[in-house]
C-alpha cells in the first residue's frame, strides 16, 4: 500500500473517531443525560471512537496492502481488545492507554448496549440497576474519564499521521489519485 493511501484510510477512521467524541461531546455537556438507554448510547460513542482511532493505528502501522489490512481490522470489529492486540506500538501513549483499557475491562461494555433493551440487560444485576450501572455509565467521572482517555489515543495516532501540507494542482498526479480511489472502492469487495 503506499504512504498516501495509507495515510488516506487513516484519516478517514480518524475522522470517525473525532466525529463520535464531539457527538459525546455535544450531548454529554448539554443534556447530562439521565436515561440508562441515552447514557449507555453516550458510551458507546466513546467505544467507536476508541475502535475508530485503533483502526487508523493499524492501518498506519500496517506493512501488508489496503485489501488484507481491512480484513485484519473487520475480524476485529467492535472487540477493542483484539483490536489492541494487533498493534505493535511500544509508545509510552499507547502502553498507557492499553493499560488503562486492560484496567476498565473495555471488551466488557459491548456496542450491543447502544439499544435500551440491550442496555437494561447489560447493566442489571439481578434485575435491578447496580454497582455496574451506578459506577460506570451512571458516574460522570468514570464516563468523563473513559472521555479524556479516547481523546488522548486519538491525538496520539493523529500525531502519527502525515502533518497537513498544501498541495499545489501541478503537484496532483491524477493517475496515482485514480488509482488510490479505485484501490479504495475495491477494498471490501
Amino acid at each position: 500500500m503506499n504512504e498516501r493511501l495509507r495515510q488516506e484510510i487513516a484519516g478517514f477512521f480518524l475522522q470517525d473517531s473525532g466525529d463520535y467524541l464531539a457527538r459525546f461531546s455535544a450531548l454529554f455537556n448539554e443534556h447530562r443525560f439521565t436515561h440508562i438507554g441515552n447514557r449507555s448510547k453516550l458510551l458507546v460513542d466513546i467505544l467507536f471512537s476508541i475502535e475508530c482511532s485503533l483502526k487508523a493505528l493499524i492501518f498506519l502501522e500496517s506493512l501488508d496492502n489496503e485489501k488484507k489490512t481491512y480484513n485484519r481490522i473487520k475480524k476485529g470489529s467492535h472487540q477493542i481488545e483484539k483490536l489492541i492486540s494487533k498493534i505493535q506500538s511500544a509508545d509510552v501513549e499507547f502502553i498507557s492507554f492499553k493499560n488503562f483499557a486492560n484496567q476498565i475491562s473495555l471488551d466488557e461494555y459491548s456496542i450491543c448496549s447502544r439499544y435500551s433493551l440491550e442496555a437494561n440487560i447489560c447493566f442489571r444485576e439481578n434485575g435491578v440497576l447496580a454497582n455496574k450501572y451506578y459506577s460506570t455509565i451512571a458516574d460522570p467521572t468514570w464516563i468523563d474519564a473513559l472521555y479524556e482517555e479516547a481523546k488522548k489515543l486519538k491525538e496520539y495516532v493523529s500525531s502519527k499521521t502525515a502533518p497537513f501540507s498544501i498541495v499545489r494542482l501541478s503537484d496532483i498526479d491524477i493517475n496515482e489519485l485514480l488509482e488510490n480511489q479505485k484501490r479504495l472502492s475495491d477494498i471490501a469487495k
